[in-house]
This record gives structure tokens, C-alpha cells and sequence, in this order.
């Protein structure tokens, strides 16, 4: 199963310039199988999101980029966000108390916005994102040198914020995801990987 970790919807990132009826398209288009919208610090759609894998036929996880005190955090399986901004660690704490997981973003990405060696010391990340679409490749290069000396699980994700970018890197799950729980534990026991698609490889 293919999917997309990383997009933003222009109704809640403000950043964005695509809007759902598009990122729909685009990921079948490119034969994904699910993605996930990753607003930054909003949970706007998470309420809807039966509702639009219904409307969409297709499967769609929301989460929410945080961006903590040390970095930005990719976090699922959340109903809330912390009162008020975090460190990294407090920020992956209050998530996993909750039922949640945490991917670090383009840690080393050069806009202040990345992790960067803090990877070394937060305990608990479930991933990091090694392959980002809106990252430098030497940059998405250091980060998965630094998952695989860490031994954790690499994903990849688009970083969309505009049309035809969706699908740039994707994660690649070893069975099927049928549910934001298959989801949650596949990502927790590392049962994905980064990966391209064909038509967009870039490297």
C-alpha cells in the first residue's frame, strides 16, 4: 500500500494553494492508495475524516505538522493539540499519551524548521521522514543516514502545498492499511518504508 504522509490543504494552511477536490485527484492519478493531510498546527478536518474517505472512496488519514519549540513534528492519531507550543519532547509525549505517533519532518531541511541533531537525543520518535518533496536532496541524504544509524523507520511524503506535487515521495506499508489503527501500529512497528514513484523520480 502506497501512501503520501506529508500534504496541506489550503482551508487550514494557509500556505497551501491546493485544495482537496485536487489532492484527491492527483493521488489517484499517480496510484496511491491513502494520504495524509498534515496542516500546519490544525486539526480542521479531522472531525470529517470518515466522513471524506466515504465521499472520496478513498483513504485518508489527517494529522497535523506541530511546530514545536525545536522543530516541526508529524503527528497522527490526535483529537487535540497541545495549549500551547512545546519542545519536541513534551510535544511527542503529549501525542503518544494519547494514542498517537510522531514523525520527525525534513529534519535537516535549512529553514529553521527541522529537528537536526536533536534527532540524537529525543526519545521516542516512531519515524523520520528522509525524503521530503520540498527538501534538498543532500538535506532528505543526511537525514536518512541519520534514521539508519538511529535504526528508525524511514518514511517519505510530498511536502504538497500546490498542484503537482503530490505523490513526489511516498511511504510504501507492507500490508494492506485498512484503518487509522492498521495505520498507527504499522508506523509504530516500523512495517513501511520511503519509497518513489516511477513517474516522478527524482533522484
Amino acid at each position: 500500500m502506497i501512501m503520501d504522509l506529508h500534504i496541506h490543504e489550503r482551508s487550514n494552511s494557509l500556505d497551501s494553494k491546493i485544495d482537496l477536490d485536487q489532492i484527491i485527484r492527483e493521488a489517484k492519478d499517480k496510484g496511491l492508495d491513502g494520504i495524509c493531510i498534515t496542516d500546519h498546527d490544525a486539526l480542521g478536518l479531522r472531525a470529517k475524516q470518515d466522513d471524506l474517505m466515504k465521499k472520496y472512496d478513498f483513504f485518508i488519514i489527517i494529522g497535523v505538522e506541530i511546530y514545536t519549540l525545536d522543530g516541526d513534528l508529524l503527528c497522527f492519531g490526535i483529537d487535540e493539540m497541545p495549549k500551547k507550543r512545546l519542545s519536541a519532547q513534551d510535544t511527542l509525549d503529549f501525542v503518544h499519551k494519547r494514542g498517537g505517533v510522531c514523525i520527525a519532518a525534513h529534519p535537516y531541511r535549512k529553514n529553521n524548521r527541522g529537528l537536526n541533531d536533536r534527532l540524537y537525543t529525543i526519545k521516542g520518535l516512531d519515524a523520520i521522514e528522509v525524503m521530503n518533496g520540498r527538501t534538498d536532496f543532500v538535506n532528505n541524504q543526511k537525514a536518512l543516514e541519520v534514521a539508519k544509524a538511529l535504526k528508525i523507520t524511514m518514511t517519505g511524503g510530498s511536502d504538497t502545498h500546490q498542484s503537482g506535487e503530490v505523490g513526489t515521495y511516498v511511504t510504501r506499508f507492507d500490508q494492506a492499511i485498512r484503518s487509522e489503527r492498521d495505520f498507527l501500529d504499522a508506523l509504530r512497528k516500523g512495517q513501511c518504508r520511503y519509497d518513489y514513484i516511477k513517474e516522478t523520480r527524482t533522484a
